[in-house]
């Protein structure tokens, strides 16, 4: 029993590790570092 849990943490920090150690390409960077105009964004009246 105590060896289920302890591969099973095991697991489920490799897959933690995993997912956090994906490569970030630019193509994905370049959709968060679009510009907007200001008047987009505030009222005029």
């Amino acid at each position: 029993m105590n060896t289920k849990k302890i591969l099973f943490a095991f697991a489920a920090m490799l897959v933690l590790v995993a997912s956090a150690c994906t490569p970030n390409t630019a193509e994905d960077e370049q959709l968060y570092e679009q510009g907007i105009k200001k008047g987009d964004i505030t009222k005029t009246d």
